[in-house]
């Protein structure tokens, strides 16, 4: 072996041993954004680049946040609006892609209700309060000519899995739903024994088609993308990417498979309601660069409704200049 092929080899795996981590923790929420992780970990798509990879699963924004902050994670699942708010803080995050553009429905006990207008006068369930969904819906609400603290009730509960057990026993009769808790929800009430006493429930509004009907635009909303620490390498950033988008493309084309995966790691979902989800859900890996557009029209509706929403101000140019990986 000639002396230039060796020093060749020895950078090479010299530069594959450095990059190859003892453990990199991935993290998310129940929703959907997360799957793809699950399907990463289970087929073990990342061995080349850590020789443990570890799912956190965080169950709130406060969560969330804490993790971010304790540098606890590397790469994590969230809320494109959380994304420009860590930015203005400076933190070591980064958003790498736009990968869910619609994944939120108003359920409810109401056949006629069809349009956010019809919710006048009336109460909803919203699970999180100030979180994604309910900014959403307050400014769609708002877009629509409806006040959202007078015009209608918003009733905050904990959790999506609570806002579902108070519409199935009949506490309340419209609720804000992300997906695959809105499968869940009609997969309960078309069952028995429980149809007997849980109300019959429908897809009564889809979100991103009143963001397309409002706002003039395109039914689709950038809502939550894969974030990376910042000192991460550009390769195994790119790595990640690279088979969070094949598992997202098996998630979509194999939904009975990515039912049954799922469901054994996030026990609160049936397979059958992820995989009835699937098809419900907007998905779309964008890069955030490509993604620009559609995320500073979004920035722009938060702003105008709540500057606080994504940190009192629109990301600047740094928060899109296309990643190094």
């Amino acid at each position: 072996m000639s002396r230039a092929i060796f020093l060749l080899l020895t950078l090479f795996w010299g530069a594959y041993a450095q990059e190859r981590l003892e453990k990199l923790i991935l993290s998310g929420p129940v929703a959907s954004v997360s799957h793809p992780f699950l399907k990463m970990i289970e087929e073990g798509a990342l061995e080349d680049v850590a020789s443990k990879v570890e799912f956190r699963l965080w169950n709130n924004p406060d969560e969330l946040r804490a993790l971010v902050l304790q540098k606890e994670i590397d790469f994590i699942a969230l809320p494109t609006n959380v994304a420009a708010i860590l930015h203005h803080k400076n933190q070591e995050i980064e958003l790498l892609n736009v990968s869910v553009w619609g994944i939120l429905e108003i359920v409810s006990r109401d056949p006629s209700i069809r349009h956010l207008e019809d919710l006048k006068g009336k109460e909803i369930l919203v699970p999180f309060r100030a979180d994604m969904p309910d900014i959403i819906l307050q400014a769609l609400l708002q877009k629509a000519g409806l006040n959202p603290q007078k015009d209608v009730k918003l009733r905050y509960v904990s959790s999506p899995p609570d806002a579902l057990q108070m519409l199935l026993l009949r506490r309340g009769d419209h609720v804000l739903l992300a997906e695959p808790a809105t499968s869940m929800a009609m997969r309960k009430t078309g069952s028995f024994p429980l149809k007997l006493v849980a109300p019959e429930l429908y897809r009564a509004i889809n979100l991103q088609e009143e963001w397309g009907r409002l706002f003039h635009g395109e039914p689709l909303i950038p809502q939550a993308g894969i974030a990376a620490k910042k000192s991460l390498s550009p390769h195994l950033k790119k790595r990640v990417m690279e088979e969070y988008e094949k598992a997202l493309e098996w998630y979509q084309s194999h939904p009975k498979e990515a039912g049954e995966l799922i469901a054994q790691k996030i026990t609160f979902f049936t397979p059958q309601a992820i995989s009835d989800s699937i098809p419900h859900i907007r998905f779309r890996s964008t890069p955030i660069h490509e993604a620009r557009e559609s995320l500073e029209r979004f920035f722009a509706i938060l702003e105008e409704f709540d500057a606080r929403l994504i940190g009192s101000k629109r990301p600047d140019d740094s928060f899109y200049q296309s990643k190094d990986f």
